[in-house]
């Protein structure tokens, strides 16, 4: 049977929240609040509800857009606590391999990155004997983050934390960088530690220690994968919306939020099956691009000309380029483990940041390699019987003449055409495949199916600024209260998505959305759905 109609039906014209963009964090907002009895509209611009959290199809392809691996996710786990406050049927995930979910690759040694912080610290120090005291001090830090993210739901508990913790206290505002070099000038060991930096796009001398050593204590709690893909995450949210009777509106683009006796107190739209609309609400909720909310759908001379100026300023993550790939699955050899790569062609983490933020093409970008059939093999559609679906992902410049196109290029879709374009585009996809021949050295001879996407098909599809999925960058300067948290200056507009405090990837817009719904609702709301701090990390 038929569910709802996303695109031509619009039962009223006043809700109670009108959510502007469709990602997870929109998508958690919203089921949150309509199981709660709040009318609730959705609005984006696309076509499938989800954001970062789709797929896509290819012939007999599914192709994954950005959720790649979770943490998080065991059954009392943050993100399937969110998920059953907010109504959704429940998600499987699939466990990646405890003894290695990340594997580093170095041109002189590999380094699997194991489930739990005791025996990370084994194998580092296994690993870098003479290295035992800096390994100490890292997993020190690591496990006093580890309280933190524990307390997800007593966020004024935070500051308290940070005194019981000296080492955190004194390294906060510092770099990630910074602190490895406190901990050891190896920098092999250094490399090792910083390896999976591609998870918030910065090198370790600009990326927030917080967010550098906490996505990778995230992640040594377990790593999983949903099973079916990031879609069903979006689906099971937008399916619980509708079952409490909020209503999602698709291929619907918010052209400005409505501000009345300086209040935000509803949006304009354009749809091309309904037209232009207004629509009105006691909360607008934007779950779109940081800067497009503050510089382009709130009108001129609402906010604070400081605040316009900080949005203008704020310096978003780098984009990523993804290579799609059908392989036989003869190409693998015996890769068969559910893990993920991450291919280092040196021990510097910092080359390829500088030269993308030039607008140049990194000459050997860290690679990682995302395999979904192995990640998750009972779901047959990743790819044909046989065949093995598998992206690559590596730092590119999001600037258009990077790519040889104008600014004019840039309106719509029709600077796919542009033969340099093409050209820039098929020359650094290739690029990533041959440097991924140093794990898998048949990858060029196998492939049956090639697809590429860069900074500019992001873009296009979420209308995030440079085709970031990460928003603001999370430098010292732009983490915790460098960043925006869900109420605004504007009375009725709230924030939810990547660039709010709670930081970008799933869980970090899962709670934005929290967050964000408990504005409206009221603070018993995060205690009822996570629980007591005290378990919220426990396996």
């Amino acid at each position: 049977m038929d569910g709802p109609d996303r695109f031509r039906v619009l039962p009223t014209h006043s809700f109670d929240v009108i959510v502007i963009g469709a990602g997870t964090g929109g998508l958690t907002a919203a089921a949150l609040l309509s199981q709660r009895a709040k009318r609730v509209l959705v609005l984006d611009q696309h076509s499938v509800p989800g954001g970062n959290a789709t797929v896509f199809s290819r012939k007999a392809y599914r192709f994954d857009v950005g959720l790649h691996y979770l943490g998080g996710c065991h059954p009392n786990g943050l993100i399937p606590r969110i998920l059953r406050a907010a109504g959704a049927e429940p998600v499987i995930f699939e466990e990646m391999d405890p003894d290695g979910y990340d594997i580093l690759i170095f041109p002189d040694f590999v380094f699997r990155v194991p489930k739990g912080i005791e025996v990370f610290r084994e194998r580092l120090q296994k690993t870098f004997p003479e290295e035992r005291r800096g390994i100490d001090r890292y997993c020190v830090l690591l496990r006093s983050l580890e309280q933190i993210l524990r307390e997800p739901a007593h966020p004024v508990k935070t500051p308290w934390i940070l005194l019981r913790s000296p080492l955190l206290l004194c390294w906060a505002n510092r770099s990630f960088g910074d602190f490895l070099q406190s901990c050891t000038t190896n920098p092999r060991l250094q490399a090792v530690l910083a390896g999976q930096h591609g998870n918030y796009a910065l090198p370790p001398s600009r990326a927030s220690l917080l967010v550098g050593a906490g996505i990778a204590e995230h992640y040594l709690e377990g790593a999983y994968f949903p099973r079916g893909g990031g879609q069903v995450i979006s689906d099971r949210l937008a399916s619980a919306i509708e079952a409490a009777g909020g209503k999602i509106l698709l291929k619907s683009l918010v052209q400005q939020i409505l501000v009345h006796n300086g209040r935000a107190v509803g949006v304009r739209f354009e749809s091309p099956y309904l037209g232009f609309q207004e629509v009105q609400a006691r909360y607008i909720l934007s779950n779109a691009d940081i800067k497009e909310t503050f510089l382009r759908l709130v009108p001129d001379g609402v906010l604070r000309l400081q605040t316009k100026e900080r949005a203008r300023h704020w310096e978003m993550a780098p984009a990523l380029f993804v290579t799609y790939l059908g392989v036989r699955r003869e190409a693998l050899g015996n890769r068969l483990t559910r893990s993920n790569y991450w291919i280092h062609s040196s021990y510097d983490h910092e080359i390829q940041y500088r030269q993308a933020a030039r607008g140049e093409f990194p000459e050997a970008p860290s690679v990682y390699v995302s395999i979904a059939s192995l990640k998750d093999p009972m779901d047959d559609a990743h790819a044909p019987k046989g065949i093995v679906n598998l992206q690559l992902m590596a730092v590119a410049p999001s600037q258009p003449e990077a790519w040889g196109l104008s600014a004019e290029e840039m309106h719509g879709s029709l600077y796919r055409r542009n033969t340099l374009y093409r050209k820039h585009k098929e020359a650094f996809g290739k690029r990533l495949i041959e440097l991924s021949r140093a794990v898998f050295p048949r990858l060029h001879e196998e492939i049956v199916y090639q697809e590429f996407a860069t900074p500019l098909t992001h873009s296009r599809y979420t209308l995030s600024t440079g085709g970031t999925g990460y928003g603001i960058a999370a430098t010292p300067k732009q983490f915790l209260f460098g960043r925006p948290e869900a109420k605004t200056e504007l009375p009725g507009l709230l924030l939810c998505g990547a660039s709010c405090r709670t930081a970008h990837g799933i869980a970090g817009v899962m709670m934005s959305g929290l967050r964000a719904a408990s504005v409206i609702l009221g603070p018993r709301l995060i205690t009822e759905t996570l629980g007591k701090a005290n378990t919220i990390s426990s396996s």
